[in-house]
Order: structure tokens, then sequence, then C-alpha cells
């Protein structure tokens, strides 16, 4: 398992986004009852939902390349992703540029409030543009790093943590739903520290030491989460929707 600890998660996060998203968009032709999309899913969140299932697919055949030792494989694949990742960073401001006027539609379709229906609409807001710029300095950084294999693998690991938000807090409502309310954003934000606290106990366990590139990694995705909930709070942060 440690050996091959990057290939595996990269399967848990794959796992995880299937999980998450099962319902809502997978699964969803299966699923009779889906309020919050009584019309259908919107065609550009379709795209975006395939555009982002392929990078997670990406990123489990990369590790699989390594695992098996195909190295010449992984590198000329690798630029197919660096031009996946623009789409993946495209099709995420799309979607999040759509998504206050989505909400207003749905709200009006369920004769309910946008509150009502996500209480919680700026804080999503700012943490996938906070997301979105640290996926692109991930990105920058895994192409410049390409020949450097422990900084490498580890902000490409990211790359697949950054988005997997929108899974996990999916499972924590599933979780919601069929338990207590209480146990749902626990699970939520459990699995998120757990994925990210792996890779340092991975370091150490195999290396006696955390590689810096790991503390950067983790400070950064807790620190922007916590700035884009912060944020949300502020005048500048409330004056977002006003851009829509």
């Amino acid at each position: 398992m440690t050996k091959n600890f990057f290939y595996f998660m990269h399967i848990a996060l794959l796992v995880l986004v299937f999980l998450g998203f099962a319902p809502s968009f997978y699964l969803k032709p299966l699923i009779a009852d889906q309020p919050f999309y009584p019309n259908g899913l919107p065609t550009p969140h379709i795209i975006h939902g395939i555009i982002l299932t392929v990078w997670y697919i990406f990123l489990v055949v990369q590790a699989r390349w390594i695992k098996i030792k195909t190295i010449s494989t992984h590198r000329k694949s690798g630029w197919f992703g660096a031009v996946w990742a623009v789409l993946v960073i495209a099709s995420t401001v799309w979607v999040i540029s759509l998504f206050p006027d989505r909400m207003e539609a749905l709200a009006q379709q369920t004769h309910s409030t946008v509150e009502e229906l996500e209480p919680n609409l700026l804080q999503i807001l700012w943490l996938d543009i906070f997301m979105s710029t640290l996926f692109v300095a991930l990105i920058l950084t895994g192409i410049l790093k390409r020949n450097t294999p422990h900084i490498h693998k580890r902000v490409m690991l990211y790359t697949g943590i950054v988005f997997l938000f929108a899974a996990a807090f999916r499972l924590g409502g599933i979780i919601s739903d069929l338990t207590i309310p209480v146990l749902g954003p626990a699970t939520s934000v459990g699995l998120l520290l757990g994925l990210t606290v792996s890779l340092l106990v991975h370091d150490y366990r195999t290396r006696k030491k955390i590689y810096p590139v790991s503390w950067l990694c983790f400070a950064l995705y807790w620190g922007f989460t916590a700035l884009s909930f912060l944020v949300a709070e502020t005048e500048l942060g409330i004056g977002l929707l006003k851009l829509f």
C-alpha cells in the first residue's frame, strides 16, 4: 500500500467523485425523484461533469503508468493532461458564472428562495474561485517540476483533491439524510482532512520526514478553504454576486 500510495489515492479520489455525484449525475437516469434539477441537468453542468470525470480518470491512468514503470508513456500522456487541465478550469469558471442565475431559476421553479435552497451560496462561490486558483498554480508547478518526481506527484495529487469538496459535501448530504444531520458535515470535513493528512503521514512513514511541498500543499489547501469562508462574509465577498 505504501509503495503504491499515489496510485491508490487517485483511485480513492475517483471513487469518492463517483459516490458523491452518483445521485445527481452518474446514476441520475435511475433516480426517479431529483427535485434539485426538476428539468434535468443543465448542459454546462453535464459538460463540466464529463470533463472533470476524465480528469480524475487521467490521474489514475498516469499513476498506473508509474506503478508499472512505463515512464515514457506517462511523460507523453502528460501533455494531454496539460491541455485537458485548461478544459477543467474553463468549464469550472463557466459553471461558477452560471451558478447564481441557476439557483434563482431553481428557486422560482420550486416556489422557494435561494437562501432556502443553498444558504451557503457565497461560500461555495468563493471556495470554487480559490480552489480554481490553486488548481492552476498546482498544474503550472507540476509542469515546471515534471523532472522532480517527489514534487510532481504530490502537486498532481492535490489537483484532484482541490475539487473534491463538492463530492465530499454531497456524500455528507446523503449521510445526513440517512442518519442524523450533524453527521453529514462531520463526515465531509473528515474525508477532506483524512485525504490531506494521509500525504503527510505517508511522507513520514516512508522518509522519516515530511517534504516541504507536502506541507505547502496542505497549508495552501486549508488556508484557501478558510479564506474563502472569511472573504464571503466581507463586503467584497458579498459584492461578488453583483458581478454575475
